[in-house]
C-alpha cells in the first residue's frame, strides 16, 4: 500500500513536472517573440529617426534655395531628393504603424499614419512642381510641414521606444520571476525524479541561453563604449544628423569638438595599458559629470574623444573645453578642435572641420585649443608629465 502512494505520488511529481515544462516552454516562446518583436519595432524606429533627419537637412537645403534667384536645376535636384525621403519616411511610418505591439500609442500610430499619407501627397506635389515651383508657396508649405507633421512624427517615435522600453522592464521582471520559480521547480524535481530534472533543466537552459542573446542584442541598441561607458562612434554617428536637423529648425548654434590626448601612447609604454585605460574612463566620465544632460560625450576611436554641443557656440564651447582640461587624472593634457556648424555643412565636413583644428593644435605644440577658421590659437597653461 506504502509503495502504491510512493508510486502514485512519483507519477503525480512527474505529471506536474511535464505540465510545467509545457508551460514554460509555452512562456518561452511568447516571452522569445515579444522580445523579438520589441527589438524589430525599436530598428524600425531608429531607422525612421535616421531618414526624418535625412530630410530635415534636405527640407533645409530647399527653402534656402527656394529663396535663391535662379536656382533652377539646383532646386529641381534638391526637391526630388526630398520627395524620395518623405516617400521613405512614409513608408517607415506605415510599416510602424502594421508593427503596433499591445500597450502602443494607438492613436499616435494612427495620426503617424495619417501624417504618412500627407507626406505622400506632399511628395507626389514636390515632383509635379519641379524647379518651375513658386518659391513663397512653396517655402510655406515645407514650413507648414515642418511645424505640423514633422513634430507630430517626433513625437510618435519618442512614444514608440518609451513603450519599448517599459516592456523590455516589464518582460525581465518576468524573466526573473520566472526563473526563480524553474529553479526552485529544478531542485525539488531532481530530489525526486532524475527524468524530470532533466527535462525542467533543458527547458530551462534553452530558456536561459534564447534571452541571452536577445538581452545582448538589447544592450547594443545602447550603443555604449564598454571602456569607458560614454556613447560610442555608432551612437555619435546617429546622434550628430539628429542634432543638426534640430539646430536648423530650432535656428541655433550647434558645435563639434575633437578632443586627443597628449601622448598617449608614451603614457601607455612608461606605465601600462591597464593605467592608459583608467586614464581614458576617468577622464570621460570625469567630462561626463560636467556636461548638460543635451551634450553628448562620445569616444570616436583610441584616445580621441568627440563632443557634440547644441544650442553652443564657439566662445561657449571654448570655455567649456577649458573647465574639462583640469580633470585628466595623472597631470595629462588633450589638444581639441572646435567646429560650429554653419548650416550648410554635411556631418562629414563638420567632422573634419573640427579635425583639421584638433590637427593644428597638436601640431602647434599640443596642449591647446584651436578654434576652425579663427586665430589666434589659444593655449592651455603647459602641465608637464612627471
Amino acid at each position: 500500500m506504502a509503495k502504491a502512494g510512493l508510486v502514485l505520488a512519483a507519477a503525480l511529481l512527474l505529471l506536474a513536472g511535464g505540465l510545467f515544462a509545457a508551460g514554460a516552454a509555452r512562456d518561452d516562446a511568447a516571452l522569445e517573440q515579444r522580445y523579438v518583436h520589441s527589438l524589430e519595432l525599436a530598428a524600425r524606429a531608429v531607422e525612421a529617426q535616421r531618414t526624418a533627419a535625412r530630410m530635415y537637412q534636405q527640407l533645409a537645403r530647399v527653402t534656402a534655395r527656394s529663396t535663391e534667384a535662379g536656382s533652377g536645376g539646383g532646386l529641381a535636384e534638391e526637391l526630388r531628393g526630398l520627395a524620395g525621403s518623405l516617400h521613405e519616411l512614409g513608408a517607415q511610418l506605415n510599416a510602424l504603424r502594421d508593427g503596433e505591439v499591445p500597450g502602443s500609442p494607438s492613436e499616435e500610430v494612427a495620426r503617424a499614419g495619417q501624417a504618412a499619407a500627407r507626406l505622400d501627397t506632399i511628395a507626389a506635389e514636390l515632383q509635379r512642381a519641379g524647379a518651375g515651383a513658386d518659391p513663397a508657396a512653396l517655402r510655406r508649405r515645407l514650413v507648414a510641414v515642418s511645424d505640423t507633421d514633422l513634430r507630430q512624427i517626433d513625437t510618435l517615435l519618442g512614444s514608440l521606444l518609451a513603450v519599448q522600453r517599459a516592456q523590455i522592464d516589464e518582460a525581465a521582471l518576468q524573466a526573473r520571476q520566472a526563473g526563480r520559480l524553474a529553479r526552485a521547480s529544478v531542485f525539488a524535481a531532481g530530489a525526486l525524479a532524475l527524468a524530470l530534472g532533466v527535462t525542467l533543466t533543458l527547458v530551462a537552459w534553452r530558456w536561459l541561453s534564447a534571452n541571452a542573446v536577445l538581452m545582448e542584442q538589447l544592450t547594443q541598441l545602447a550603443r555604449e563604449d564598454s571602456l569607458t561607458g560614454v556613447a560610442n562612434r555608432r551612437t555619435l554617428d546617429e546622434r550628430l544628423p539628429q542634432e543638426m536637423a534640430r539646430a536648423s529648425r530650432h535656428k541655433y548654434p550647434l558645435s563639434v569638438v575633437m578632443i586627443d590626448l597628449d601622448h598617449f601612447k608614451r603614457f601607455n609604454d612608461r606605465r601600462g595599458h591597464a593605467a592608459g585605460d583608467a586614464l581614458l574612463r576617468n577622464s570621460a566620465q570625469a567630462w561626463l559629470r560636467q556636461l548638460r544632460p543635451s551634450d553628448l560625450l562620445a569616444r570616436y576611436g583610441g584616445e580621441e574623444f568627440t563632443l557634440v554641443l547644441p544650442a553652443c557656440g564657439e566662445e561657449q564651447a571654448e570655455h567649456l573645453v577649458e573647465r574639462l582640461q583640469p580633470l585628466v587624472p595623472e597631470k595629462q593634457t588633450f589638444s581639441a578642435g572646435i567646429a560650429t556648424w554653419n548650416g550648410l555643412d554635411d556631418v562629414q565636413a563638420l567632422l573634419a572641420a573640427a579635425d583639421r583644428a584638433l590637427l593644428q593644435a597638436k601640431r602647434g605644440g599640443r596642449n591647446r585649443i584651436v578654434i576652425s577658421g579663427r586665430e589666434p590659437q589659444i593655449s592651455l597653461p603647459l602641465r608637464l608629465v612627471s
